[in-house]
């Protein structure tokens, strides 16, 4: 006889809880070599199956040693025993241990690859062994599909392509008819030329002739250990399969995606909607925390506080240049520039009964002695919401529709359809900032072009350099006027007499000529040639300040972070004149984010407990894995990979259920998506994730205490049915 490949000296198992213990082996002492074909039979808990374990290092036994090839293995730990199992012991069980979502072929190959064999040595192998069993012809049929007789072939031969010098078969025969048990003994018979088969049975007479040798059990004791015939001798040590230590978890996890495409389908739906729902209540969570729409605006630095609006100036103080203005107009998000950035503030009536009531009287334009009357238009306003605004540079597109742009201060273009062309109107322009609310100017306009951009009235530049000036000088304005020429000018009545008309006064630097006093509503303005008023403006470049109006205020901090960074500074109206809380509004705000926030922490903490229920329905695959070869460590990171695969696909499903959404104008969503910046979509995708992977770490755990018992010490009383026997 060979050298014994096992040897057992007084080796004993116990197994215990809280409050009992029972014995599995008492004082066992065993000799086994390769060649040999061992029937150990006995009543059911005699302790057969505890012996079959023990050897195969599924359960650690508790005193005496057990002496591999010569080598004592009462040091080993859970990595120990995961090689000893990979390398030297197949197993066959009664209820198959077959993968039945994976073919014939692939069963085998599993076995093959997950001991560490090539790819192509693999697939030749597994052609061999199942020529052998008979079951090549239906390689490519489902384990599922085969009759009871083919999965136990199917699971010897999965036990054969594994080159293990020792092959447990438990109670292999006992859900088969006596003509498949028969076919079964015979190729355990065949496997036992050169190497050890430990078979475990309760029916001796199906094996009695073919086995070598015969041992029986009772209450964990040897009561017969008979010799019946020879043993072969076997050749020579079967070579070891080539090792490829690389990328077995990473094929475990190919293996488990592959196989169950059910499975599949629901973890990843599941993974699908939780991001959904993450992107959804964190993301509302994320907008909330932005307290803007919970105050008043306060209009003292700024009238004109809307959302979209941001102010940019250069950070130099110098005024802006045509390269500023396209520089600008290239950031994401900006829709369009006004150039001149303060009219933004300036007030402007052009509706009556919606924006002014109007009221009428006569006023002498001639003098005492010779009136001449004039009937003139007095406006109320109403609604101090609208501003005034000038033909914008757009970031995209044209601006008109139809028509042309303004050519001076008396030519607008208007919202709506070419019909409008022609239309006049008077405009009137009130700066509450600098005037008192009494005052205003009125500009009568005629219609000349029409957008479909925006809404209100778009006026000509010359009315933004007038407003500038106002805010230049404090508070005056220069008008121009067609009727004057050379340096004459229009003042006030009140602030000269009608016998100063044709005068000489200093202006500015320049003598200039009284021509006459303007009857405008305004105290502060001066009618001056166009001539002059082109000269005044000509050095003041194209003004300090512009207004950019962005697509949506979502996207303001993103922005004025890039703007900011290219070296401008820059403002939102909005958000610095949002000061005075409203309660009522704080209040809905602070419901929103603790319903946000339980709702978040809900999806994630029912993500994480069906994923462990659903990673759990897989533990017996693991486990029929692990009996192949699978280490822990490959085990847990096969299942790593898998969460990461799925949460991965999970929210590109989920993603693009979002877009659809977006796409679909569903307004939650629009408002999320347009609100957050790129690096706050990461943040959201890592939440998704972090919790995804907090699961795969609890599964890993789980996977570790039911599937690799010699991890974890634990009530050997409380195993899984079948793992051991009593």
């Amino acid at each position: 006889m060979s050298k014994p490949v096992l040897t057992l000296e007084g080796l004993s198992k116990f197994y215990t809880s809280a409050t009992n213990v029972v014995v599995g082996l008492n004082n066992i002492s065993l000799s086994f070599s390769r060649g040999e074909f061992v029937a150990i039979t006995g009543e059911s808990g005699s302790g057969k199956s505890t012996l079959a374990h023990v050897v195969g290092g599924i359960l650690q036994y508790e005193s005496g040693e057990l002496y591999f090839a010569g080598r004592p293995t009462s040091h080993f730990d859970g990595r120990d025993w995961e090689h000893y199992r990979r390398d030297n012991i197949s197993f066959i069980s009664q209820n198959y241990g077959i993968l039945l979502s994976c073919t014939v072929l692939e069963n085998v190959i599993n076995a093959l690859r997950l001991s560490g064999m090539e790819k192509q040595d693999a697939r030749r192998e597994a052609k061999k062994i199942l020529e052998k069993v008979e079951l090549w012809e239906l390689r490519s049929r489902r384990a599922a599909k085969l009759s009871s007789g083919q999965k136990q072939r199917l699971s010897i031969a999965r036990a054969l392509a594994k080159p293990a010098p020792i092959l447990i078969a438990d109670e292999p025969t006992g859900n088969l008819d006596p003509e498949n048990s028969a076919k079964v003994i015979s190729l355990l018979a065949e496997a036992a030329k050169d190497r050890l088969v430990l078979l475990i049975t309760h029916d001796f007479s199906e094996a009695e002739d073919y086995v070598t040798r015969r041992i029986s059990l009772q209450d964990g004791r040897i009561i017969m250990d008979a010799t019946l015939r020879p043993a072969a001798e076997p050749s020579e040590q079967p070579a070891p399969a080539p090792k490829k230590k690389q990328a077995l978890s990473l094929y475990a996890a190919r293996l488990q995606l592959t196989g169950r495409p059910v499975w599949c389908s629901v973890v990843l739906t599941l993974l699908a909607l939780t991001a959904f729902a993450v992107f959804a209540f964190l993301g509302t969570f994320i907008v909330a925390l932005d307290d803007t729409n919970t105050r008043h605006y306060d209009n003292s630095a700024f009238r004109n506080g809307e959302p979209t609006r941001i102010v940019v100036q250069r950070s130099d103080g110098k005024n802006m240049t045509p390269e500023d203005y396209e520089k600008l107009l290239d950031f994401s998000y900006v829709e369009s520039l006004e150039c001149s950035g303060y009219i933004a503030d300036v007030n402007c009536y052009y509706i009556k009964g919606e924006h002014y009531r109007a009221s009428y009287h006569l006023v002498n334009v001639g003098s005492a002695v010779d009136p001449i009357y004039e009937q003139r238009e007095t406006a109320e306003f109403l609604d101090y919401s609208h501003f005034a605004q000038t033909v914008p540079l757009m970031a995209h597109g044209e601006f008109l529709t139809a028509g042309r742009a303004p050519e001076n201060l008396h030519e607008a273009v208007v919202v709506g359809d070419e019909s409008r062309i022609g239309e006049t109107f008077t405009v009137y322009l009130q700066d509450r900032k600098h005037w008192s609310i009494s005052y205003y100017i009125p500009v009568q306009v005629t219609v000349v072009g029409v957008t479909n951009y925006g809404e209100g009235v778009y006026l000509h530049s010359e009315v933004g350099q007038m407003f500038r000036q106002v805010a230049m000088s404090g508070g005056w304005m220069c008008m121009p006027d067609d009727e004057l020429k050379g340096n004459e000018m229009r003042f006030m009545a009140g602030l000269y007499d009608p016998k100063d008309i044709g005068s000489t006064v200093l202006f500015g630097k320049d003598p200039v000529t009284l021509q006459g006093l303007h009857t405008i509503s305004c105290p502060k303005l001066v009618q001056v040639s166009r001539e002059k008023f082109d000269e005044m403006f000509s050095d003041s470049g194209l003004g300090m300040q512009v207004s950019l109006t962005l697509s949506n205020y979502a996207y303001t901090d993103r922005v004025l972070e890039a703007i900011q960074r290219s070296g401008y500074a820059a403002l939102s109206p909005y958000r610095m004149g949002s000061t005075t809380r409203i309660d009522s509004l704080v209040a809905e705000r602070t419901r929103t984010l603790v319903i946000c926030g339980a709702v978040l922490l809900v999806v994630l903490a029912l993500q994480m407990l069906v994923l462990r229920a659903l990673f759990g329905s897989e533990t017996e695959n693991y486990r029929l894995l692990a009996n192949i070869g699978l280490t822990c460590a490959s085990a847990q990171r096969s299942v790593l990979w898998q969460v990461l695969a799925f949460t991965a696909m999970g929210q590109a499903v989920g993603f693009a259920g979002l877009w659809y959404c977006y796409r679909a104008g569903i307004e939650r969503i629009v408002s999320i998506i347009r609100y957050l910046p790129p690096h706050l979509m990461g943040v959201l995708s890592l939440v998704h994730l972090a919790a995804a992977l907090i699961a795969s770490l609890w599964v890993a755990r789980a996977l570790r205490k039911r599937v690799y018992p010699m991890f974890v010490r634990r009530d050997d009383l409380k195993l899984d049915e079948g793992e051991a026997e009593a």
